[in-house]
């Protein structure tokens, strides 16, 4: 198989502007099993819809996939890629070959091997969706299985960053599924539940809209390295983690208090300071990146399939209104004119002019200048959501004001989530704009920014459509150059403030709250529950 020494050698080949000016989590706590029956009760602020993570970037499935399944490789807290599943890989052929091995004992949770064939599907299903996955695709000249626990990736011309598109802790992530379900059309959700991963997804008690549980997976092995991020030991610490769906906040907090729940994975931001009041409970923050907000344009329907209109929209937009009307700390706000993480590589306000203007008179004079004739703009305001919530009413204030007919829509997530895969018009069941966050790591680079997209039916929900940001994001993964890289990435932004396939509405810190009993909780941007353990 693969030495240690060419394992490491292929880690480190990672270009320095995928995870350069990000800190590193401190110091990585080691988590050991904990023995006896634990239970880790997790309040959770949306409830799970769907089963699959490729079909859908909904948080709540992320969350889910991350406790049942597994990645062949993960990035740590330096966003460097490490062997997870994998054993290791060799990269041959002046960077055309990369040849990947699988730990031994693997299996699903069926009992049955996790096998070359089974990753070699999951890539292929997960590569067909995620935008990072797209252009590995592109690169991609076949894969085979060498045998059942080698396979090859052989590509058109080298494409370095192939370990980081496969361990990306961002949504889509590369998760391994059995190849009987990843076989599964990515266009069709996958409905079975069989995993690779520390915790087996308990389906007999999910229920929707209260109750979602898992069972310590007997048969899964963490890798013996110290938890950093996702990257090293997933250790399933409780014999098993439950979610209760509690939408009401008081309810939450006062559970959490009485000691009903040990971790609260999104308190208001309006309820720390009472949190932080309780010596028995931890208010800290795991995501270090940020929560960014987005405001997403529907491209395909009157009025924002005008960039005129979507111009006039941005010229309204104050990111401090925003923000302020999720968090009244200072300290918890960062505006941010870039589409990608600010204090980053990439983070810059280039082109970002639309966004400095902040006028509610000049956008209602840009937009009377356009061809809008009065249609009803729908907003999609997700209700149980505080940030996402007050953040829409804000919206519709602002559109109201510069003269646009509005409608609020509440819901839930899980209905938001179903209404915007809807590509009618407004008045058929579709929408017209709605609010979303993703972490600082899911907008990092070109590579991993599934929303700054051009690619028309293939891209996120909205659609935009932009040949022009899709070459500029083409020619980003073909250079090997890091300056040329971060000239393409700043042409990328200036291109993206002209089209406007979203606007970026700044960012808060979130923060999670949860028994000081628990031990194990580590910095990381996903919602990840392994290596956290309960005494006694």
């Amino acid at each position: 198989m693969l030495t240690r020494r060419r394992l490491l050698a292929a880690a480190a080949a990672i270009p320095p502007s995928l995870g350069a000016g990000l800190a590193a989590a401190p110091g990585p706590a080691t988590a050991q099993p904990l023995r006896g029956a634990k239970t880790l009760r997790i309040i959770h602020g949306s409830d799970l819809q769907s089963l699959d993570p490729v079909w859908t970037t909904a948080p709540p499935t992320k969350d889910y996939a991350f406790l049942t399944f597994d990645q062949l490789i993960a990035v740590d807290a330096g966003f460097v890629p490490r062997p997870q599943m994998a054993e290791g890989w060799v990269v041959e052929d002046g960077g055309r070959s990369w040849v990947i091995g699988l730990r031994e004992g693997l299996t699903f949770h069926d009992g049955e091997p996790v096998r070359s064939a089974d990753c070699i599907a999951s890539i292929d299903r997960w590569s067909q969706r995620d935008g990072f996955g797209q252009a590995l695709r592109r690169a991609t000249a076949g894969m085979e299985a060498i045998d059942d626990r080698r396979f090859r990736i052989r590509l058109k011309q080298p494409f370095p960053l192939l370990a980081a598109a496969l361990g990306k802790s961002n949504s889509s992530q590369c998760f391994i599924m059995p190849e009987r379900m990843a076989k599964t059309d990515p266009t069709r959700q996958v409905t079975e539940h069989i995993g690779s991963g520390p915790y087996r997804f308990l389906r007999d008690e999910w229920v929707t809209g209260s109750h979602v549980a898992w069972a310590r997976f007997e048969g899964y092995h963490p890798r013996p390295e110290p938890v950093s991020s996702t990257a090293g030991g997933r250790i399933p610490a409780c014999d098993r983690v439950e979610w209760s769906i509690i939408g009401d906040a008081g309810t939450a907090m006062a559970a959490l208090q009485r000691g009903e729940h040990d971790y609260w994975d999104s308190p208001p931001p309006d309820l720390l300071a009472p949190l932080r009041a309780r010596a028995e409970l931890v208010v800290s923050v795991r995501n270090t990146s940020g929560s960014y907000a987005m405001m997403q344009f529907n491209h395909l329907q009157p009025p924002f399939d005008d960039p005129a209109v979507r111009q006039a929209v941005a010229m309204a937009v104050d990111q401090t209104t925003f923000l302020q009307s999720v968090v009244s700390d200072p300290g918890m706000m960062r505006t941010c004119e870039s589409f990608f993480a600010c204090g980053t590589p990439y983070g810059t306000d280039a082109g970002a002019e639309p966004l400095k203007v902040r006028s509610i008179a000049r956008a209602k004079a840009a937009l009377a200048a356009t061809r809008y004739a009065g249609e009803k703009v729908v907003i999609l305001a997700v209700q149980e959501n505080p940030t996402l919530s007050a953040m829409a009413a804000v919206a519709h204030d602002m559109l109201r004001q510069i003269g646009m007919n509005v409608d609020l829509v509440a819901t839930d997530f899980a209905s938001m989530a179903q209404r915007r895969t809807n590509r009618g018009a407004p008045d058929r069941g579709g929408w017209s704009l709605f609010l979303t966050t993703w972490t600082g790591t899911d907008i990092l680079n070109p590579a991993v920014n599934i929303m700054l997209r051009g690619a028309g039916a293939s891209a996120w929900f909205g659609w935009p459509s932009d040949p022009a940001l899709e070459e500029l994001r083409n020619r980003w993964f073909d250079s090997a150059d890091v300056g040329e890289q971060t000239r393409l990435a700043a042409e990328m932004q200036r291109e993206a403030f002209r089209s406007l396939p979203y606007i970026p509405l700044g960012a808060i810190v979130p923060h999670v709250a949860y028994s000081r009993s628990l031990t194990g909780v580590f910095e990381t941007p996903v919602a990840a529950y392994w290596n956290i353990g309960k005494p006694g």
